[in-house]
């Protein structure tokens, strides 16, 4: 399975979660991975990551994204029709990010970027209005997160596998136990 993670808002390739999987993926031969620092204007992620899509040239491939990257995730699972692990998605990232509208710093390299309305447009033109196939998803979630509303989530994706774990936050505790369920999923 080639998995594609799609790291979060303000976050990198360099998140505890993207290191971990990447380390699972290291043990773990039969896997391939895909990490890289998305750009900040969603159209310029989505352009990089399609464009590694189209590389794949039919090799079967998964999706797994945290936050904003599990906004992504499910509109490229939604448009593939491919199966995705998400991680506290942002169910709506064009209205949960409009508060951090203007300058924003990255936490993992220090860089300094702006958020813009434009980027907000972007990201609601990603928006799915309906999941297709809940099949396709499985949704990690921890009640504790302090960015966003767990309860969108687990609304949101009603009908897709779930796991709902009390506690935690949005950087989602004890991921790492998580990750043999996740690759099952995209592999399944």
């Amino acid at each position: 399975m080639h998995v594609i993670y799609l790291h979060g808002f303000c976050s990198s390739s360099k998140s505890l979660k993207a290191e971990q999987v990447q380390h699972y993926v290291e043990n773990h031969s039969e896997h391939s991975l895909f990490l890289v620092d998305l750009p900040h204007a969603p159209i310029n992620a989505m352009a990089l990551i399609e464009s590694h899509i189209s590389a794949l040239n039919g090799k079967p491939w998964g999706l797994m994204g945290s936050s904003l990257g599990g906004y992504y995730a499910t509109y490229l699972s939604e448009k593939y029709q491919t199966k995705a692990v998400l991680i506290n998605p942002a169910v709506k990232a064009y209205t949960l990010l409009q508060p951090l509208l203007g300058e924003n710093k990255n936490y993992h390299n220090g860089e300094v970027f702006e958020l813009t309305e434009e980027h907000l447009l972007q990201l609601k033109m990603l928006y799915v209005q309906t999941i297709t196939d809940p099949k396709l998803f499985l949704l990690l979630t921890q009640t504790g997160d302090e960015v966003l509303n767990y309860k969108d989530g687990v609304n949101y994706y009603e009908h897709a596998e779930q796991r709902v774990i009390e506690g935690g936050h949005h950087g989602f505790d004890g991921f790492e136990h998580f990750l043999d369920d996740s690759f099952k999923h995209l592999a399944g």
